[in-house]
């Protein structure tokens, strides 16, 4: 755990900081989610629970000055709403900080599937979170666990 702590912060997050997080995310999910990692992807599904989500976490890099734009102001959380709504009307996005990382989580109706996206970013290191599911409730409430229970051994204190 200290280790996808010390490399994300760094922003060298590898496979295996998500492999050593597959029990910690399949617990905050719950039960019959199952896990799979390759490289900077986690992928957890549940094809038994209502709504039959599906969920991804997704290390990396974004180093084109989205988070300086952020934490200064100059990207509000607002304009980022409003480019949301833009592009698909029933989106809404707020503000979703992360102890020393800084996001935006948004949520969305995609015909018959709900989704939301959280989106984390520390000193260029990148944690994106998908989800989909049958209904609002399921796509973010999969991103909200992570992001209580997962999330901060990942972006650090």
């Amino acid at each position: 755990m200290i280790l996808a702590v010390l490399a994300l912060a760094t922003g060298r997050a590898q496979a295996q900081d998500l492999v050593a997080m597959e029990p910690r995310a399949v617990a905050a999910l719950g039960e019959g989610f199952i896990a799979r990692t390759e490289g900077p992807l986690m992928t957890l599904t549940c094809p038994t629970c209502e709504g039959t989500p599906l969920v991804e976490i997704r290390v990396g890099r974004q180093e084109d000055g989205t988070e300086q734009r952020l934490r200064s102001g100059y990207t509000s959380i607002a304009s980022l709403d409003q480019q949301c709504r833009a592009r698909n009307p029933t989106c809404r996005v707020e503000r979703a900080d992360l102890g020393p990382a800084v996001g935006w989580v948004s949520a969305y109706q995609a015909g018959p599937l709900s989704g939301s996206t959280l989106v984390l970013l520390r000193q260029g290191a990148l944690v994106l979170v998908r989800s989909v599911g049958g209904s609002p409730e399921v796509a973010r409430g999969s991103v909200e666990r992570l992001r209580a229970e997962v999330l901060p051994a990942l972006v650090g204190n």
